[in-house]
C-alpha cells in the first residue's frame, strides 16, 4: 500500500506568523481589528504597515491558513472577518517550533505570543537567543581588542561600546526569562 506524500511544511514570512498568532488568541477579527490590536500591544516587537496588513489576509485565505466570511452591515458597509484554519494553526505551531540562529525579531514575536507554545519550546527559542548574544558579544570584545580609541577608532569604540552593552543586556535578559519560565507553574 502506497504511503501518501505529505505537503511540504509552508514557511511563514513573520507578518503571516503574527497574523495567524493573533487569530490564534483572539479569535475572529477582520483587518481593522488586528490593526487595533497591533496599536495596543504587539506593535512593540512587530509592527507591519496596513498595507502589507491587509494584503496578508487574503493570501493567507488562499493558502487555506485562514478562512474569511463576510458580515453585513446595517448603514455601513460590510466586512470581512478572518478566523484562524486548523491547517494554519499548524503552520503557526510548526513556525513557533522552529529555533532559528539569529532571527532576534522572530524569538522576540515568539516570546511575545509565548502562550501558545508550551513552556519547553519558549525556553528553546530564548536559550537559542542568548547564544546568539554570546557570539556576537565575543565577536565585538575580538574588534575592540584591534581598537585603538584615536582617530577613527575613537568614533568606531563609541559604537563598540554600544553593541557590547546590548549583547550584554540580551544576555541578561534571556537569563532571566529561562529562569522565571522554569520557576513558575
Amino acid at each position: 500500500m502506497p504511503v501518501e506524500a505529505r505537503a511540504p511544511e509552508r514557511t511563514l514570512t513573520t507578518t503571516e506568523a503574527a497574523v495567524l498568532a493573533l487569530l490564534a488568541i483572539e479569535g475572529e477579527r477582520s483587518g481593522y481589528d488586528l490593526l487595533k490590536l497591533v496599536s495596543r500591544a504587539i506593535g512593540h516587537v512587530w509592527a507591519p504597515a496596513r498595507s502589507q496588513l491587509y494584503a496578508v489576509l487574503p493570501r493567507l485565505v488562499a493558502g487555506g491558513l485562514a478562512s474569511r466570511r463576510d458580515v453585513v452591515q446595517q448603514g455601513r458597509p460590510d466586512k470581512a472577518v478572518y478566523r484562524l484554519a486548523p491547517r494554519g494553526r499548524e503552520v503557526l505551531d510548526a513556525w513557533l517550533a522552529e529555533v532559528v540562529p539569529g532571527d532576534a525579531a522572530g524569538v522576540q514575536l515568539k516570546v511575545f505570543v509565548g502562550g501558545l507554545v508550551p513552556r519547553a519550546t519558549l525556553v528553546a527559542q530564548v536559550e537559542q537567543y542568548r547564544r546568539d548574544a554570546e557570539a556576537r558579544r565575543a565577536e565585538l570584545r575580538r574588534i575592540d581588542e584591534t581598537n585603538s580609541r584615536t582617530g577613527h577608532d575613537r568614533f568606531h569604540g563609541y559604537l563598540l561600546d554600544l553593541g557590547l552593552a546590548q549583547a550584554a543586556a540580551a544576555v541578561r535578559w534571556a537569563d532571566a526569562v529561562i529562569t522565571d519560565l522554569g520557576e513558575r507553574p
